[in-house]
């Protein structure tokens, strides 16, 4: 049975600890309850949103009014797929777990997702990526619960629309994910053990871990945009020379060349080790992390003509 509480502060469920209270908040432990959950919003007439561990998204300072859904459901199992091993993951399991449990079971090609914090439904969302990799690269298939037709129904990666952190999910927010199968390939424990621990370095090196943020706020620039004029841009700006065989430019990059790190606004400042990182360093309101992120886009889009998209979700 749901246990349908009001008024919960929602800074708390996420990694930015910033946010207002949600109107209604519950807690989903399987496919099913979040199903209940979705059709109780809508009997209520209220909106929802679904939330995994509130790694990559920015709440309101007034808070959310309708129901917050947190995904609890976090279960992980082998499966087969025409002959072969696959991890099968609810939307509610960490990256992290993810990858321990197909290092465990003796496959490979999911080791640099140690570098994502947040869950698989998060992550599937938001075709998250690290050291090259998507996850469009592994996902088979996505099981999602339809809350427009009240049904469930299984997505082959073609149908998932994912493109450059997009999906299909992102723009019906009908499609709740459930939970994702991963195709991998047979590895060699000790080989992908090595590589886990040499991603997780990489990412402690160049990352702010343990600290109040929310991953990267905008985008990378891709080449192929279609504002893009990519030879006018490098003849331009030498400086991005560097990523022309690249499929984009570092958005860090050009915050950090324009001199923006460690910029401030109230509790919100740009990191000093990823510029395209803003650090809760205490008090911090989504205001201040908002009209950060606008100062930002304004001095590049003044220097280099290019408009930065945002990639950190918002929940107003």
């Amino acid at each position: 049975m749901l246990n349908i509480q009001e008024n919960i502060e929602l800074a708390s469920h996420t990694v930015f600890k910033i946010g207002g209270p949600a109107k209604y908040f519950c807690e989903t432990a399987s496919a099913n309850e979040l199903a209940e959950a979705v059709l109780w919003a809508k009997e209520k007439n209220v909106p929802f949103f679904v939330l995994g561990a509130g790694s990559n998204v920015l709440v309101s300072d007034k808070g959310f009014e309708g129901l917050v859904i947190k995904n609890k459901a976090t279960g992980i199992k082998l499966g087969h797929s025409v002959s072969k091993l696959v991890i099968e993951a609810e939307a509610g399991a960490q990256m992290a777990r993810v990858v321990a449990e197909s290092v465990k079971a003796g496959l490979s090609g999911f080791e640099w997702a140690i570098g994502i914090p947040g869950t698989i439904g998060g992550s599937v969302r938001g075709n998250a990526g690290c050291f090259g990799s998507e996850m469009k690269d592994v996902v088979e298939s996505v099981d999602v619960f339809d809350a427009k037709n009240n049904a469930n129904s299984k997505l082959p990666t073609a149908n998932c629309d994912f493109g450059y952190r997009d999906s299909v999910f992102k723009h019906n927010p009908n499609l709740i994910i459930l939970s994702a199968t991963l195709k991998l390939a047979n590895g060699d424990p000790k080989k992908s053990q090595s590589l886990v621990a040499g991603y997780a370095k990489k990412r402690a090196e160049s990352q702010d871990i343990g600290q109040k943020c929310a991953g990267c706020i905008f985008k990378n620039v891709e080449w192929s945009r279609k504002d893009i004029d990519k030879t006018f841009m490098l003849e331009k700006f030498p400086e991005l020379k560097q990523f022309s065989n690249q499929k984009s430019i570092p958005a860090g990059f050009l915050i950090d060349f324009l001199g923006l790190k460690n910029s401030k606004v109230g509790g919100a400042e740009i990191s000093a080790k990823h510029a395209n990182y803003f650090i809760n360093t205490g008090g911090a309101v989504a205001e201040d992390v908002l009209t950060l992120a606008a100062m930002v886009k304004e001095k590049i889009q003044n220097h280099y003509g290019v408009y930065l998209e945002e990639e950190i979700q918002k929940l107003f």
